[in-house]
């Protein structure tokens, strides 16, 4: 229970403490006792500080959690809303189960944006050139950050699709905002092929078609070459890649070795590396590369 509320419920409580006490006068006066029936004035006290405090816990606090608005919680939660309903209605019922639980704003806000990531990470594999080449740069430069700060564990879990929305709180400010930039771009772009898409149907044209995939055998070669360049720069022995990749290796090497396999990925011309990461988010989500 938070101090502020023990402290209201002890005003509460000294308020009723008093109310008890003119009550316990007049039933002095009324039944003729010798003495003050003190024992009034505790009860009502003790009543007082036990429900006042109980009331505010269960209602003050969770009312006051209540007062941060769903569009509020992420910067672009409006435009959720407008172009993925299904997604902004997951983020809703969160929220509203969050703060009914009494978590605090920073809690609510890292589990919104926790389903935010998940969305983008099922979007990478259906993506422009430029804008998915953005996103995985975006995430090599949030690694070499953690990395930097020696934030190994973290690293580890960005690196393997297992990061949290609580990962903000470790990164810089100009990070944050690229992050979210590429937000806003996936869902704008997403809704711009929903359109194209639509059009097409509606003037009975073939739709587009897809962002191109690098083949399997292809991608497994560049992989290969990948991480056989990431192991000699990040110093992690080749033994040791399995592991990693499996999510049971040591989060330092982890981080080290996963920064690496994206820079040689990202290395490759933007039409190369975005259509191995297009392969790489459709055939592998939520797991190493």
């Amino acid at each position: 229970m938070d101090a502020s509320v023990l402290l209201i419920g002890a005003a509460i409580g000294a308020l009723a403490g008093l109310v008890g006490y003119f009550a316990a006068v007049g039933a002095q006066r009324y039944w003729n006792l010798a003495r003050l029936p003190y024992w009034i004035v505790v009860a009502s006290t003790v009543v007082g500080i036990v429900g006042g405090a109980a009331l505010l816990d269960q209602r003050w606090l969770s009312g006051g959690a209540q007062t941060m608005g769903v569009e509020e919680v992420l910067p672009y939660m409006q435009l959720i809303k407008q172009s993925e309903p299904a997604l902004f209605e997951r983020i809703e019922t969160s929220i509203v189960r969050d703060q009914e639980d009494g978590m605090s704003a920073d809690q609510v806000r890292a589990n919104a944006r926790s389903l935010v990531m998940s969305f983008v990470a099922d979007a990478a594999g259906n993506l422009p050139d430029d804008l998915t080449y953005e996103v995985f740069a975006t995430t090599r430069d949030q690694l070499a950050y953690l990395a930097e700060r020696e934030e190994y564990a973290s690293c580890a879990d960005l690196a393997l699709g297992r990061a949290k929305g609580d990962l903000d709180a470790k990164l810089s400010k100009e990070l944050i905002e690229r992050s979210n930039n590429n937000t806003v771009r996936v869902i704008t772009a997403l809704a711009e092929q929903r359109r194209i898409v639509a059009l097409a149907e509606q003037q009975k044209r073939p739709a587009p078609a897809a962002f191109a995939k690098m083949p399997a055998e292809e991608f497994a070669q560049l992989a290969s070459r990948s991480f056989a360049e990431a192991s000699h720069t990040s110093g992690v022995p080749p033994e040791d890649v399995d592991n990693i990749l499996m999510g049971s290796g040591e989060p330092a090497k982890t981080c080290k070795l996963m920064k690496a396999f994206f820079d040689a990925i990202l290395a490759q011309p933007v039409d190369v590396a975005a259509s191995a990461l297009r392969t790489m988010a459709s055939g592998e989500r939520g797991a190493s590369p």
